[in-house]
């Protein structure tokens, strides 16, 4: 928010001289039988007319020396972090190529490199995320909007862009759960692992593949909106919609798995193993995890009946 505007005392004092002098200009002068009293009136709401004047130029200069600095502050925090993001690709890059070389020598696993594989991707999508905010804000000269029903910049879209970016570490990670699951199941077969293991693995899989499924739900919706098939409104609503699906997916995925870790540490208490208080950890974990689940699927609810009402023909 910008802080009101107060003119400085130069500036005030020098308007007060001007007005000043003008007023003992006039009455010194010798009377002027010609001038009615109507267009000295005249003259003075001119004159007051004139040094608002100067004063609305002089707040709006004010203002847009404090747009500039702003919009400077901006350029310079995304250039730093895009500094700092180029750095972590880096970084990643190298990770990933040691990571290679060790799998051709036998010595890792193939999900380690994946997940390597996946940690880069996140990084350039990263970079070229904050690159996209930073050539919108040197165009608008404010903050980036990720709305999905932010308008087009100079013809450009740079929130279907970033989404696409999104969507590609999505898929790197896809990848990556598939390989940790693959993994794990392997164990299991081995007697190295447990069934926990596995349908942890599966989770986190079900999770990635719910935010894909998300982020390529919405970059449809911004389509949809920027062909001018659906409204501001309707467009937002459809994006909300879509986040809470997600949320509920990964909400309802968390919750299978603390169900299986309640079965098991109920297992384990009866044989002694744990303490109760093992076991009670484990049933707030669960407890919690279901209301959770429910506000989702409440604010779901909610999100639906407000898009079915807006799409009611009236």
């Amino acid at each position: 928010m910008h802080e009101r505007h107060e003119p400085d005392n130069e500036f005030v004092e020098r308007l007060e001289w001007h007005i000043g002098h003008e007023v003992r200009r006039r009455n010194q002068a010798p009377a002027d039988p010609g001038r009615s009293p109507v267009r000295v009136a005249l003259m003075v709401v001119g004159l007051a007319l004139l040094s608002m004047a100067i004063g609305a130029a002089a707040v709006a200069a004010a203002y847009q020396a404090q747009n500039n600095e702003r919009r400077d502050i901006l350029i310079n925090g995304l250039a730093q972090r895009a500094a700092i993001a180029k750095a972590q690709v880096e970084a990643a890059s190298a990770k990933l190529k040691e990571s290679e070389r060790m799998i051709a020598l036998g010595l890792l696993d193939m999900e380690r490199g994946l997940q390597a594989r996946a940690t880069l991707a996140e990084a350039e999508a990263q970079l070229k995320s904050i690159e996209l905010q930073l050539q919108e804000t040197q165009i608008t000269r404010r903050e980036p909007l990720d709305e999905v029903s932010s308008p087009l910049v100079s013809g450009r879209d740079f929130v279907s862009e970033r989404l696409r970016a999104d969507v590609s570490v999505a898929e790197a990670e896809i990848q990556a759960g598939k390989a940790r699951l693959a993994a794990a199941e392997r164990k299991l077969s081995l007697g190295l692992a447990g069934t926990m293991d596995v349908e942890v693995a599966r989770a986190g899989l079900r999770q990635v593949e719910a935010s894909l499924e998300g982020l390529r739900r919405k970059l449809e919706i911004r389509q949809q909106f920027i062909g001018n098939k659906i409204n501001p409104s309707e467009t937002e609503l459809l994006a909300m919609e879509g986040e809470a699906e997600q949320r509920a997916k990964a909400v309802g995925s968390q919750v299978e798995i603390a169900r299986l870790e309640l079965d098991r540490t109920q297992t384990l208490l009866q044989k002694g193993l744990v303490p109760t208080r093992t076991f009670a950890e484990a049933t707030l974990k669960l407890r919690s995890l279901e209301a959770e689940l429910a506000r989702v699927q409440l604010d779901l609810a909610v999100i639906r009946d407000r898009l079915r009402e807006l799409q009611q023909p009236r």
